[in-house]
């Protein structure tokens, strides 16, 4: 890639770069054991190979360096809106009474009785906290970074920045109605230390997987993927190639969720073509290459090797 081109894509680069880098080095041990905080119908969710390639990535961002869940709490929420629509309908639905008789009996009996506006006064409070809480943009995301092995929390609540290793974090999965068999699962990406500068032990809800099933299988291919030694899985590669040919990144960083950033362009470089449905061996990919989209940030020049002949095999990633 050219000078040119480089300083053209610098300038699309956000201007509050993602840090994955420096780790968050004033730390603390949890409050509270991750046990005890969520209740007995949480699960730590485990790496399980017996179904390595049951899981394909769709609703996760991953560009290749970057894996990116949306953290649940931090969503814009469109039900806001919603809420104080509904709260002012009614507000207008006793308006239209009251009107009605105050124009036959006198317009001060509008006022009338003082319960009905009392309950007014209270909806159009209502109304106007949901109008402003629609208004806010703050998704944001837990990211993770194949090159450095990192994981970056954002800021949120009264918590500061982490970043750590991702050794350090772990994944629960309970539901929401907190009994066995019910209620839509949720997912907690768990911090086994936190900046001392933190009020409280945040958990961070994120969306990746519907069951405990799926979510062992998502922490298998996770892993996987945190192994800059390793190919990408092959549960990731769609997701990988959809975001190479958006020029999109993963990164989703305390803006509107449909603001996407370039992709980097190291990814674009390293990356060129990194899923493919030709079992059959009928195109004649360039083995060449092979090794630039297995592990281009690998440092294991013999590791290295074995993961390009394992992917030429596979007839998985070229």
């Amino acid at each position: 890639m050219n000078k040119t081109n480089l300083n053209q894509n610098s300038e699309k680069q956000p201007s509050n770069p993602l840090n994955t880098e420096q780790l968050t080095t004033d730390l603390r041990p949890p409050k509270k054991p991750a046990e005890k905080a969520f209740g007995k119908y949480f699960r730590k969710v485990e790496v399980d190979y017996n179904n390595f390639l049951g899981y394909r990535a769709t609703t996760l961002n991953i560009d290749g360096r970057y894996v990116s869940m949306m953290m649940m709490g931090s969503f814009k929420d469109m039900h806001h809106w919603a809420n104080g629509a509904m709260a002012m309908t009614l507000v207008f639905a006793i308006f239209v009474p009251q009107l009605t008789w105050g124009l036959s009996h006198g317009v001060w009996t509008i006022f009338t009785p003082a319960y009905d506006v009392f309950v007014q006064i209270l909806l159009t409070l209502y109304a106007l906290r949901e109008f402003k809480k629609s208004k806010k943009k703050q998704v944001q995301a837990v990211v993770c970074d194949r090159k450095t092995g990192n994981v970056r929390f954002p800021a949120f609540g009264k918590n500061p920045e982490l970043v750590i290793p991702f050794d350090q974090v772990e994944l629960y999965v309970g539901s929401v109605g907190y009994s066995l068999g019910s209620g839509m699962a949720a997912k907690c990406i768990v911090p086994t230390m936190y900046p001392k500068a933190a009020k409280w032990d945040f958990q961070y809800a994120v969306l990746v997987a519907d069951n405990y099933d799926q979510a062992c299988r998502y922490w298998t291919l996770l892993t996987e993927f945190m192994d800059k030694n390793k190919p990408i899985p092959y549960g990731f590669l769609n997701a990988v190639q959809f975001n190479i040919d958006d020029d999109s990144s993963a990164i989703w960083e305390g803006t509107d969720i449909e603001k996407r950033y370039p992709l980097d362009p190291e990814i674009k470089d390293n990356y060129r073509y990194v899923y493919h449905s030709d079992f059959e061996g009928t195109v004649d990919y360039p083995i060449e290459e092979v090794a630039e989209v297995v592990a281009p940030f690998s440092d294991d020049p013999e590791l290295l090797a074995k993961n390009v002949e394992r992917a030429h095999q596979l007839n998985l990633i070229l």
